[in-house]
């Protein structure tokens, strides 16, 4: 099949290699001028491994990332509301904090090699169906040549999702957070958060070779608020916080120097129609809480390149695709759904729920064991589809 990619993040050049390995005539198209990564580390739990050993470079990646043993949410009074240990669920198991940079750069020189083309400064504006397939539309450039079928993976705020006409339902986040990547020797076995009510949210994440990556939960108009206090007012709030970010913090000389993102929330009534499907962010963006994102885009691509081997048709494997994928994916977005408020939001109410609450359910074996399966990406069990577990 000549099959077009919409989107060139981790979700596009996976995508990319699978199809092109897998025999048809691929093609990515990128809005940016140059294919880079964006945003800053991400946590690859064990089903999301499980993919990278499947690619084939699982190996590459996890020699320079970092492994973390557990996760842990901590009070501003120093009181832990979270700990959750992988080993809890089975010895071997252990998240992969990874910079997002290396897993894209290893993702698309695989794509490449395989020998999927990829277009760059490519805006995609829409679709057109003819007899012979569909055609993108690339605003002033035109439109695209004929393609069979188009893998939407633009992200959360695809293009492709309202032109599809499929019915949808999206909320924007209030809270969003700045990033920051930056050397950080305090922490490194774990993921560290800490809490002060619901509207102070600060996150250590190692990602290898001593880096961390760095975050902080606050509103558009917060981060305005800060901007006119000055920086170093805006570092002390951290500090007191959590003082372990002093190492991060101090090579911070600009708000310039930070990354300010915000989330959103899509639930689609069916995730494909004629001629195109949506996977990873374009499909079921979320917060990112669960840190499930990058995790969950890898096994849809995965499960839809093995669907579409079995199946030899596009709007077949789109169907045993969302067969495959549907529960899944609707528990994430309900327990994220239900976890965000808990830790970014207006009033005490839900703070104090969630103080009184979490511990106890870290603590006791049964609802334990449920987090942790959440936590890894097995909420069938040991394995989901096709993915055997790690």
């Amino acid at each position: 099949m000549k099959i077009a990619i919409t989107g060139g993040g981790i979700a596009g050049m996976a995508a990319g290699y699978l199809l092109s390995q897998a025999g048809h005539a691929v093609t990515i198209f990128e809005q940016a001028e140059k294919c880079r990564p964006v945003g800053a580390g991400i946590l690859i739990q064990p089903i999301g491994q499980t993919v990278l050993k499947h690619l084939g470079i699982y190996d590459q990646i996890e020699q320079q990332s970092a492994r973390l043993d557990y996760i842990e949410a901590i009070k501003h009074t120093g009181r832990r509301l979270v700990f959750l240990e992988y080993r809890r669920l089975r010895n071997q198991l252990f998240g992969l904090g990874v910079h997002r940079g290396l897993l894209f750069s290893t993702l698309y020189e695989q794509s490449r090699n395989a020998g999927a083309q990829i277009r760059e400064n490519s805006r995609i504006t829409g679709y057109i169906h003819t007899s012979e397939g569909v055609l993108l539309e690339l605003g002033a450039a035109g439109q695209s040549e004929c393609f069979d079928c188009i893998v939407a993976t633009d992200g959360s705020r695809s293009i492709l999702r309202n032109a599809s006409g499929i019915r949808h339902r999206s909320v924007d986040y209030e809270y969003g957070a700045l990033w920051k990547t930056g050397s950080c020797t305090a922490v490194t076995d774990r993921l560290l958060q800490m809490v002060e009510g619901t509207r102070k949210l600060v996150g250590l994440l190692p990602i290898g070779k001593d880096q961390c990556s760095f975050f902080w939960g606050l509103t558009a108009d917060q981060f305005a608020q800060y901007q006119r206090q000055g920086l170093e007012f805006w570092k002390q709030e951290v500090r007191q916080l959590c003082p372990l970010a002093e190492e991060m913090l101090s090579k911070i000389d600009s708000f310039t120097e930070l990354t300010f993102t915000t989330y959103r929330d899509v639930s689609m009534k069916s995730c494909w129609t004629d001629r195109i499907v949506f996977l990873g962010d374009a499909a079921h963006p979320a917060s990112p809480h669960l840190g499930q994102g990058a995790n969950l885009a890898l096994e849809d691509v995965w499960e839809f390149v093995g669907c579409l081997k079995n199946t030899g048709e596009f709007a077949s494997a789109c169907r045993q695709y969302e067969s495959f994928r549907r529960s899944k994916i609707q528990y994430y977005q309900q327990v994220t759904r239900l976890l965000t408020p808990f830790f970014q939001s207006d009033g005490w109410l839900k703070g104090w729920g969630r103080d009184l609450f979490l511990p106890l359910m870290c603590q006791t074996p049964v609802l334990r064991e449920q987090m942790l399966k959440t936590l890894c990406g097995f909420k069938h069990g040991w394995a989901s589809s096709r993915l055997d577990a790690p």
